[in-house]
């Protein structure tokens, strides 16, 4: 099984409610078609970088999850049957990358934490006033 993952942007002015009610439908359709939800993640209400259908705003989630190749048609097919969807992206994970990294060791070496001592304060020099340098000036001269 591939791993797969969606973003999907709703309109902002749904209530909680409904949001909740579509990030789990999303959910159930993939596990209907014997897929497995790994992670969802609700990232909120966050300003589009552009209009889209004359909004500013959307509601951004993603959901991580591993299934056949047919469940990313059936959601994009929910997607498009839904008006509250402003866009989504459904992409899959390299499996070759994601072997390289699962099989890549994390080589964690400590850091040694040098404690900072507080550098000495050097003496103020005192400016003196343009008046000041003319008088001095003019006492040498």
């Amino acid at each position: 099984m591939a791993i797969y993952e969606t973003v999907v942007i709703l309109d902002s002015l749904l209530p909680p409610k409904e949001i909740d009610d579509f990030v789990e439908r999303c959910s159930s359709v993939i596990a209907e078609h014997g897929g497995k939800v790994r992670t969802i993640e609700k990232w909120g209400k966050r300003r589009l970088a552009y209009e889209i259908q004359k909004k500013q705003y959307g509601f951004y989630f993603s959901v991580e999850f591993e299934g056949e190749g047919e469940i990313p048609a059936i959601l994009q097919s929910e997607y498009n049957f839904n008006d509250n969807v402003l866009r989504y992206l459904t992409y899959r994970y390299d499996k070759h990358k994601l072997q390289s990294m699962s099989s890549q060791k994390p080589s964690a070496k400590p850091v040694e934490v040098r404690s900072s001592a507080p550098a000495e304060a050097e003496p103020v020099k005192k400016v003196e006033k343009a008046s000041e340098v003319d008088e001095k000036n003019e006492e040498e001269a």
